[in-house]
């Protein structure tokens, strides 16, 4: 084995998802689909992702919350105060690894996930605590989530709970 294929099996091994890499503040790349919600414009079915996770439960084998990572500001922001004040900028100089530029965390939507599917994809680390606690308080005071979202919810009340945890406690 070359240094080159060194270099290859360390990184896979690095990136590779497993359960214990799996917590609040996670940074993977993974491929999500219209399964997860989302919309593509141009047709596709999936694209790869990167997203931050904000809850997991792992005796059901669920993500369920997790944050889309953009390189633009979420197009709903154009013509929306609420999207627009969801978007939270993350420093590509914070995580080299992980982003090419700075990037933006939409927090105007909640997606869910099997544990399943993000363990086929690569864990580029963790947030930093204040980028954690500061996406915390956007989706805590973000108005796209309306109230009865919120209250009625199985997810919100999971994350809330988690947010409140990080309000308190960080």
């Amino acid at each position: 084995m070359d240094l080159r294929e060194l270099q290859k099996a360390y990184l896979d091994n690095l990136r590779q998802v497993t359960e214990e890499k799996l917590e609040i503040g996670s940074l993977i790349r993974t491929i999500i689909s219209v399964d997860e919600g989302l919309v593509f414009k141009d047709g596709r079915k999936q694209k790869p992702k990167k997203l931050v996770i904000i809850g997991v439960d792992k005796l059901k084998k669920v993500c369920y919350g997790f944050v889309l990572v953009n390189t633009k500001k979420s197009p709903k922001s154009a013509y929306s105060a609420s999207f627009l004040s969801a978007q939270y900028l993350l420093h590509q100089t914070d995580y080299p690894e992980f982003l090419k530029y700075d990037s933006y965390v939409d927090c105007g939507m909640l997606f869910s996930i099997p544990l399943e599917k993000l363990m086929e994809g690569e864990y580029f680390g963790s947030l930093t605590d204040s980028d954690l606690q500061g996406i915390f308080y956007v989706l805590n005071t973000t108005e796209t989530l309306t109230n009865k979202e919120k209250r009625d919810s199985v997810l919100f009340n999971k994350v809330f709970v988690i947010m409140m945890y990080y309000e308190r406690w960080g």
